[in-house]
């Protein structure tokens, strides 16, 4: 759990600030000197300067309170909040500023870090040790892989369904490729930068050449919500639509699903139903709810098909795959049921690996876990070394 720190030592450049007057001039000074929110270690101060009836930062950050009240610097205009922040940490907010009954919720002005999902932008605080992976960004060095939308029907879902498929830049006529199908495919290109991510490290041999098939959803929350229809599609419909159409390995070691947050379950839900066909999943920050006497963990009625099929898992887990590997962000709500779910997963699977990210439940720490999770799927001639 995070908990809010005390004061002086943690709290460096304001106790300076204090100590040599807060002046105007000295306020503007340390803004002009100083990336907002204030990283100093482990401490971490969340910064508004204004008129305001209250100040907070809205987050989704386990262990900090909602919201995490600012307070304001005697006789100035600035607020202020501190709180800890491990190294290597990456937390996503937005500032709510009240003004008599009215509250607004704001990008934080003194800071330019931005992160776009989609339906929110949000302001991004990242603590000493972050770094964007540089297999995230852009490589001219990479030979991108080619990118064509298709649509195909199915019977399962009584609808066409439009999917994404990644080629990657070595493949061949005589290739035989592994198969990885990505739920919310168009998300994962747009916000977490996808197609880079699989350029770079195929390129680097740090996973190995694969065909991606990254799914457009329209009824997510339903679809996706361990559905039966869902895997009929994946099962009986896309996986061999493909596996006929491209120079594809075939077999279960051949085929890996993935998916974040409801995706996630929509794999795992796909892979259960068809025991021994699909070799790997990846999930992201599954939304793995369940029941428990005198708790509930459960979301309301768009969970609820999701809670009968956890439970049943719970009750009964069973192998129906090689290799799943776990991750989720260890400040995210979804942490606890995900901590909670990895014994079960474990003996869903022959090989079990898990990784918790000091992040929340977003696009970019999903991002930042894919080298952990594809190369330890798809391993690449660079292999990665696993204690």
């Amino acid at each position: 759990m995070i908990e809010r720190t005390g004061r002086a030592p943690r709290q460096r450049a304001l106790t300076r600030l204090r100590r040599n007057g807060a002046t105007p001039e000295a306020i503007e000074q340390l803004l002009r000197e100083s990336a907002v929110p204030l990283i100093e270690s482990t401490a971490c101060t969340f910064i508004w300067r204004g008129d305001a009836d209250g100040v907070g930062v809205e987050h989704r950050v386990v262990g900090w309170p909602v919201p995490l009240a600012l307070r304001r610097m005697r006789g100035t205009d600035l607020w202020h909040a501190t709180v800890e922040l491990p190294r290597g940490s990456r937390v996503e907010y937005r500032l709510l500023v009240r003004h008599g009954d009215h509250t607004g919720s704001v990008l934080d002005p003194l800071n330019s870090r931005r992160a776009v999902g989609p339906t929110s932008e949000m302001s991004v605080v990242e603590s000493e040790g972050y770094v964007t992976p540089d297999w995230a960004v852009p490589d001219p060095a990479a030979v991108a892989g080619e990118l064509s939308d298709v649509r195909i029907p199915s019977r399962a879902l009584k609808r066409d369904v439009r999917l994404t498929i990644y080629l990657p830049a070595r493949m061949r006529r005589d290739s035989r490729l592994p198969l990885l199908v990505m739920h919310d495919g168009g998300d994962f290109l747009t916000y977490s930068s996808m197609a880079t991510v699989l350029d770079n490290l195929m390129h680097r041999r740090l996973m190995a050449d694969c065909v991606v098939a990254l799914d457009h959803p329209e009824q997510r929350l339903r679809e996706y919500a361990a559905s039966a229809a869902h895997g009929r599609f994946l099962t009986g419909e896309l996986v061999p639509l493909l596996e006929r159409r491209l120079p594809l390995r075939g077999g279960p070691s051949g085929r890996v699903l993935a998916g974040a947050s409801f995706g996630a379950v929509a794999a795992l839900s796909a892979a259960v139903r068809a025991p021994g066909f699909y070799g790997g999943l990846l999930l992201e920050s599954a939304s793995l709810r369940y029941s428990v006497v005198g708790r509930d963990l459960a979301a309301g009625a768009l969970f609820e098909p999701v809670v009968r099929f956890v439970n049943e898992l719970r009750a009964k887990p069973r192998v129906v795959t090689e290799r799943i590997f776990q991750t989720f962000g260890a400040y995210e709500p979804l942490a606890e049921p995900n901590r909670a779910m990895t014994e079960v997963l474990q003996r869903l699977a022959g090989e079990f690996r898990v990784v918790e990210g000091l992040d929340g439940h977003n696009w970019t720490n999903w991002r930042d876990r894919m080298l952990d999770g594809l190369a330890w799927l798809f391993p690449g001639e660079a292999r990665l070394i696993y204690p």
